[in-house]
C-alpha cells in the first residue's frame, strides 16, 4: 500500500510514540516529575496555582514548536527528495550521458 494511503487511512501516526524503558529521557523525566512534585509539596495552594498555569502554557508551547518543528522537517525531506530524483544540470556530465 502507498504511504499516502496509510496516512489517509489513519495508520500513520508520527505524533504516537512511546518512551523506552530505562532510555535517558524516560530516567530524566522521572527525575523531572519526582522534583516538582517535592517543590509542590513545599508551596503554597495560591503559589501551586501559578506553577501549574506556567507548567501548562509551556506545555502549550512545546507542542506548538513540535507541530512546527515536524512540519519544517517533512517539507525539508520532501524537498531533499525532489532535488534527488528531479532533472538536474550540473557542470559536468557522467559517462553515457548525452554532453
Amino acid at each position: 500500500m502507498y504511504a499516502l494511503q496509510e496516512l489517509w487511512r489513519g495508520n500513520i501516526t508520527p505524533a504516537e510514540r512511546f518512551v523506552r524503558s530505562g532510555s535517558e529521557y524516560k530516567e530524566t523525566a522521572k527525575k523531572l516529575s519526582d522534583e516538582v512534585d517535592r517543590l509542590m509539596e513545599e508551596i503554597s495552594p495560591e503559589v501551586r496555582k501559578q506553577v501549574e498555569a506556567i507548567d501548562n502554557l509551556r506545555a502549550d508551547m512545546t507542542v506548538l514548536a513540535n507541530e512546527d518543528y515536524f512540519i519544517y522537517g517533512f517539507r525539508l525531506g520532501a524537498r531533499l527528495i525532489l532535488d534527488v530524483v528531479g532533472d538536474y544540470k550540473g557542470q559536468f556530465y557522467s559517462p553515457g550521458e548525452a554532453g
